[in-house]
């Protein structure tokens, strides 16, 4: 949607004004500029929802057009659906999905108010795409993306990458989440990454900004067994024409979630500044954030002696020792602005800053239990460790329009920049011996408290340099993406006890997006595309014995073909994908689990995705997946064909959500995984189905609009393994929570 400058309605308020402009040059004069500028109606809400006016104005606007979309407008368009058909495409900017040549899901802020308590973890918003799957905790937001682990530290924030971390997602900021599936770093630029990779494909998360419509809301939470939340929205716009923005948000969690024993405590504050004008626009973000979880490590990895799947424990027992606890506390700070420089043609600036630090981490032995033998036994290890990250990250550009007949060309040319580095405890790989006990009956003997104390030291640096060339042609029904990227890499692993480098890894790659859209109709489009993506080397992490060793860049191809059909509000995707990676394996020496690198793994699958408003009071987001995932060129061919661990082949989800009034909604999730291997298809964990339920209602406390939030996780109370990505890895479900919430405008 483009919007130009804003004006005044009858009530005061200042009423957003759509307008398209038309420049037309004669040869007789050097320049002649005409604008034509076309107000809209908008509806306003006044404190009874029943109660609606309509405003209209409209003045004269200087021949400027500035594209994007209010997020009073957004938020109007997206109301009672949990997917929006526009998101933002990195390079490509807001686009249409029917205008995407990828499959692209673009997570609504009703989807984020629905599933995004505190006490869930970041994917329990992401899983309305088929592309996701759940694998994460309130712990680690780890995730599966078309069956690659991903998690916050390879997800973007307002276009910035590496923002968040694995222990730091605060979803109370977050306006919307868009996915693109696919290694399509050369449609966005790169960034560093920790114990994960974009090959699965790119999330960026909006941050709330100011509407204009000021808010000064506090939300009361409940959920878990004691887990008490307040979070407070203050937001304004200021300046005579409204240009000026500020919304201040912050949090505070404290108690104990569903799992026994398991404790949550949170604090942030955080910040959004923004300013737009006719020819320019700034976003400023920033804030900070404490947060600690004690217990709750529900990892388990399946001994050598072990003959059969283990039995499903209760849900809600605690595994964690006395002493079990981490903490992290950090700061980020985020700058967009863009600025017109012709009718056509802008300049951009995005860059972040985060500095994080893992206080505490004091977990088991590679951050799972070892279940020992059929009796569920095990031996309680511990490891005390900690990951203190720094990231940059600067990205500069140029885009704009050409036209040549009837053909234009839309041009991004962007450099970026890109640092990391991650500290860790000199004495990390160290383990001690806490006691031993039963999966079935939880720690039965611990005879020593963990060993928290440890000194930090430089593990790992990483540096990348980029540039990326994307053009898209349009020619009639006919659009044609062109895209090459190319970057140049440096990691550095240290010694944590001599601060010496010990190994350097230098890498670069250049490597195409290629695509071809063809729509016969305003409402249908076919495409295909070609995207790559190539790592940088990455660290191995904390959880290995060879812990900071560097292992060698992997290259990731992607092909795909897709049909996306809208009818009325209701709009259907279906997409084809073929992936390879060279392939980063666990491998088990004795106790010892090291990381490796062998053959390649190849992805390929097929994704069905359905949303939007089926009836009028009834909106629905369904996705289906099925992935193919196997070892491939395998040394000796010795596991060639054999499927990865953790992967199912069918995935999806459904959402329902029915508006009875304007008071009243309900809504519902279905989740559904089918059945799994795990140690190199030694043992195939079953199926699962779990049903989240929910609803809200609004009203008046007095003169004080307020809303009531229900929402019942795991409805069943069903008790599960997932499968994890890890070899020989299970991770155990969470039970039933209920979350209440009550949100008042004061």
């Amino acid at each position: 949607m483009r919007l130009g400058m804003c004006s005044l309605g009858e009530d005061g308020q200042l009423v957003p004004v759509r307008i398209k402009e038309e420049m037309e040059m004669t040869k007789r004069k050097l320049a002649l500029a005409v604008a034509l500028a076309t107000a809209g109606s908008v509806w306003m809400s006044a404190a009874s929802a029943a109660e609606k006016t309509e405003a209209l104005d409209s003045y004269e606007l200087t021949p400027v057009d500035v594209e994007g979309q209010r997020p009073a407008e957004e938020e109007s368009a997206t109301e009672g659906v949990f997917a929006a058909r526009e998101g933002s495409v990195g390079f490509l900017g807001n686009k249409d999905t029917m205008e995407t040549p990828f499959t692209t899901t673009n997570v609504t802020q009703e989807t984020i108010k629905s599933f995004g308590d505190p006490s869930q973890p970041l994917d329990s918003v992401l899983a309305v795409s088929p592309s996701i799957r759940p694998v994460g905790s309130v712990l680690h937001n780890d995730f599966q993306h078309r069956g690659f682990r991903s998690n916050g530290t390879n997800t973007f924030i307002n276009g910035v990458p590496g923002m968040f971390t694995q222990f730091n997602a605060p979803m109370y900021v977050v306006e919307k989440a868009d996915v693109i599936s696919g290694p399509n770093s050369g449609i966005i630029g790169t960034g560093t990454h920790y114990e994960t990779n974009a090959a699965g494909g790119i999330i960026n998360f909006t941050t709330k900004r100011a509407g204009y419509e000021p808010i000064t809301r506090l939300t009361l939470t409940h959920s878990g067994q004691s887990m008490g939340g307040a979070y407070f929205d203050l937001a304004r716009r200021f300046g005579g024409d409204k240009n000026w923005g500020a919304r201040l948000m912050a949090e505070k969690v404290d108690g104990e979630t569903a799992v026994d024993g398991q404790k949550v405590k949170s604090a942030s504050i955080y910040i959004n500044l923004d300013h737009e004008d006719a020819k320019s626009k700034t976003n400023f973000f920033t804030g900070y954030r404490q947060n600690q979880v004690v217990g709750g490590q529900r990892w388990f990895q399946i001994g050598a002696a072990v003959t059969r799947l283990p039995a499903v424990p209760k849900a809600s027992r605690n595994y964690a020792f006395d002493g079990m606890d981490k903490e992290s506390y950090g700061w980020m700070a985020i700058l967009n602005h863009e600025q017109k420089f012709t009718q056509d043609w802008k300049w951009f600036v995005n860059t972040g800053y985060l500095k994080n630090k893992l206080n505490k981490n004091v977990m088991y032995r590679y951050s799972a239990l070892v279940i020992k033998n059929d009796a569920g036994d095990f031996d309680l290890q511990e490891q005390t460790t900690t990951t203190p990250q720094r990231a940059n990250y600067i990205q500069a550009g140029v885009s704009g329009k050409l036209r040549a007949g009837r053909t234009e060309h839309d041009l991004t040319l962007a450099v970026d920049r890109a640092w990391r580095e991650r500290e860790a405890a000199k004495k990390g790989s160290a383990v001690y011996d806490l006691g031993t006990g039963n999966i079935y009956t939880g720690v039965l003997n611990q005879h020593r408290a963990p060993t928290t104390a440890y000194e930090e030291a430089m593990n790992n640096k990483t540096s990348i340099k980029g540039i990326s060339l994307v053009d898209t042609i349009t020619i009639n029904k006919w659009d044609v993406l062109l895209g090459v990227h190319h970057h140049s890499a440096n990691v550095k692993a240290y010694n944590l006890n001599t601060g010496r480098v010990t190994s350097s890894v230098d890498s670069s790659a250049t490597t195409p997006t290629v695509a071809l859209t063809y729509r016969p109709t305003k409402d249908t489009s076919v495409y295909v595309s070609h995207a790559e993506y190539f790592d940088v080397g990455s660290v191995v992490g904390s959880g290995y014995k060879n812990r900071g060793e560097i292992l060698p860049p992997a290259k990731t191809k992607q092909n795909e073909i897709g049909v996306k059909y809208a009818n009325k509000d209701v709009l259907y995707t279906l997409a084809f994908f073929d992936i390879t990676q060279a392939n980063n394996i666990d491998v088990m020496r004795g106790a010892d689990k090291y990381q490796m690198q062998d053959g390649e793994e190849r992805h390929r699958g097929v994704e069905l995705g359905v949303t939007g408003k089926i009836a009028p009071k009834w909106s629905l987001a369904a996705g289906l997946s099925y992935l193919r995932a196997t070892s491939e060129k395998t040394k000796g061919g010795k596991n060639d064909g054999m499927t990865l661990d953790g992967q199912p082949n069918w995935n999806g989800a459904l959402m329902v959500r029915y508006a009875a009034d304007e008071k009243f909604s309900a809504f519902g999730r279905l989740s559904y995984a089918a059945s799994a291997w795990t140690w190199d298809e030694k043992f195939k964990v079953p199926s699962t189905a779990v049903l989240d339920l929910g609803m809200t209602y609004r009203t008046q406390i007095g003169t004080t609009p307020t809303t009531f939030g229900l929402t019942l996780y795991n409805a069943l109370d069903r008790e599960y393994w997932i499968a994890s990505r890890s070899a020989k890895s299970l991770y155990l479900s969470t039970p039933r929570t209920i979350a209440l919430t009550m949100s008042m405008d004061l």
